[in-house]
């Protein structure tokens, strides 16, 4: 059986017009008009950023980031915060949006090193991946980065938060993630790229 997209009659469904029925700082609602791959026409409600770059793929970037550091376990840097559509602290990624000027890889090491403190090296960069597809057209840009943790400026980092930025830094060895994640879901929520990463480690 084929596999191709191509093929696959969802392939031959497009969006034929947006109509904006609320727009704020940083989000609008959308009305999208849409046909199906029967040919039929329906409506969709759909979030979308204000802040999307003309032309980019992408909102932002997520920032995988893995501290290494002689005699120690390899650790991955994590942020705990409050999120209020959640309505409870969530554990993630290091993340943001680019700024206008930027690309991706500019993006994650300046916010890396905001939300974190630590400095490091772009080692691999994803493509654009959807965040919530049934609900808005958000994206992001996986960024790997290696922290050299002998580093001298990674010993002792401190954070550079924008203000009303409230955001704590958790270390957490990548040996057994899961597991810590698993512990730790029993007091925050655990942001889906995250639990996705550490679920995919498992099958190794």
């Amino acid at each position: 059986m084929a596999s191709g997209v191509a093929s696959s009659p969802a392939a031959l469904a497009c969006v034929t017009g947006c109509e904006p029925l609320h727009t704020a700082k940083w989000l609008s609602l959308n009305q999208l008009t849409w046909t199906d791959p029967s040919g039929k026409t329906r409506q969709w409600e759909s979030l979308s950023r204000t802040t999307r770059r003309p032309g980019a793929d992408s909102d932002g970037a997520d920032i995988i980031a893995t501290i290494k550091k002689s005699g120690e376990e390899d650790r991955l840097v994590l942020v705990k915060q409050f999120r209020p559509p959640m309505r409870a602290c969530t554990l993630e990624f290091p993340a943001g949006l680019m700024d206008p000027a930027e690309n991706v890889e500019t993006t994650a090491i300046r916010e890396l090193y905001e939300e974190t403190g630590y400095q490091g090296r772009v080692e691999r960069v994803s493509k654009a991946v959807s965040m919530d597809p049934g609900a808005s057209n958000c994206a992001t840009t996986m960024v790997v980065i290696h922290i050299d943790g002998d580093d001298e400026v990674n010993v002792n980092p401190s954070k550079h938060l924008d203000e009303g930025e409230f955001i704590d830094v958790m270390c957490v060895p990548i040996s057994g993630l899961l597991a810590r994640l698993e512990e730790l879901s029993a007091s925050m929520t655990i942001d889906s790229r995250l639990y996705a990463f550490a679920l995919g480690l498992s099958y190794r």
